[in-house]
């Protein structure tokens, strides 16, 4: 058996069923916050390293062969390994421990959209967010919400021979870091932001997408246009390919809305968001394929391993059919759990605040809290 695993052979190990229980020793304040999780559920156990060492004898009794052991860093789940085989358990450690996995990407080829396009959603399990690159081979390709880990689309542009032209968040993201910014200077293509959102102020070179702009793919006939959806914040702006698919970011998701109260405009969001509901978003064909910027329950996660639904599922739920707007804005509103004190913080990072590393790795523990509700 093999002493360790990479995050990747970890997510897909859980997809097949093949890991058969996770231990944490990571301490109880760290667990609580976020966990290790993928498409299905796996037994999952949390001793802080210290107990564990205290009491491996009973730890080895209470966990099966093949366990993986899991740390911040990788450090010390790998050493617990040995106090483990002491104890005649194998166990399996997870290579760099949750700060390795929260920088996992992995990507998912999108099958609904019109021919000469390819595309991927691309899942970053850690914090339930999704990003995706769109393209056409040979010519262009946009990248949308993506993770500050620029790798993953680099590559798919480079395989495929169609250079990244456009880098695009949908709004300012308040629960992760975005590497929207950095991965277009890097670049030199245009960065693309709501300036309701960012602010007219931003540090970093904004060219904000206008309510039914193109965006260009370097000569492709294909059509990709902006929407400006507002109600999660004030300048959401979706990414349509008619009647195919539509990036929602935040706005709507596979089970639930995003949430209207961010930025302390809780019930006047819940009316735009109203609004972007029955005259955005009501007008399009049914058949369109769904795609948010976030997950929140497992459940979301398809049989094929991806986060989508339809305009068809998203109108059949009672919420967002609700044509009332007073009776809407009051169940949005009302149903609202607490967010976060720090994703004040990081909307602020993300319109441009400097913020060190250390920092950044603080603020993005935990998956995001972004729905308003996971009824739909």
């Amino acid at each position: 058996m093999a002493r360790s695993i990479t995050p990747a052979e970890l997510y897909e190990g859980i997809a097949t069923g093949s890991i058969p229980f996770i231990l944490d020793v990571r301490n109880q304040d760290d667990f609580a916050q976020w966990q290790i999780e993928g498409t299905k559920p796996v037994p999952t156990k949390n001793v802080p390293i210290w107990v564990a060492m205290e009491e491996a004898e009973q730890v080895a009794q209470d966990i099966p062969d093949g366990t993986v052991v899991i740390c911040a860093h990788g450090n010390g789940s790998g050493l617990f390994l040995d106090t483990l085989a002491e104890e005649g358990r194998a166990a399996i450690n997870l290579e760099g421990g949750t700060a390795a996995w929260a920088e996992l990407l992995v990507t998912r080829p999108i099958e609904e959209l019109p021919d000469g396009m390819v595309g991927w959603q691309i899942l970053r399990p850690a914090k339930a967010c999704l990003s995706y690159v769109l393209g056409v081979p040979g010519q262009g390709c946009i990248v949308v919400d993506p993770a500050r880990f620029p790798d993953t689309y680099l590559r798919l542009a480079d395989e495929h021979a169609m250079p990244i032209r456009h880098v695009i968040d949908t709004h300012i993201h308040a629960d992760h870091i975005s590497g929207g910014p950095a991965l277009a200077e890097s670049l030199g293509v245009p960065y693309h932001v709501p300036v309701e959102d960012a602010g007219s102020g931003s540090p970093f070179a904004n060219q904000p997408l206008e309510d039914g702009e193109l965006i260009d793919l370097g000569g492709a006939s294909l059509e990709i246009l902006a929407i400006k959806m507002p109600g999660h914040t004030p300048g959401s702006t979706c990414v349509s390919l008619p009647g195919h698919v539509i990036l929602t970011g935040d706005t709507v998701f596979v089970r639930g809305l995003g949430r209207p109260d961010l930025t302390g405009k809780a019930a006047d969001l819940a009316r735009e968001l109203f609004h972007t509901i029955h005259h955005r978003l009501a007008p399009l064909d049914r058949r369109t394929v769904v795609m948010p910027a976030h997950w929140t329950l497992m459940e979301e996660i398809g049989g094929d391993g991806m986060v989508k639904t339809t305009l068809r599922d998203v109108f059949a739920s009672a919420l967002v059919s609700e044509a009332d707007m007073a009776s809407f804005i009051e169940e949005v509103v009302t149903s609202l759990p607490s967010a976060p004190d720090f994703y004040d913080t990081i909307r602020l990072i993300n319109s441009g605040r400097p913020a060190t590393a250390e920092e950044i790795e603080t603020l993005e523990i935990g998956k995001n809290q972004c729905a308003a509700s996971t009824s739909l």
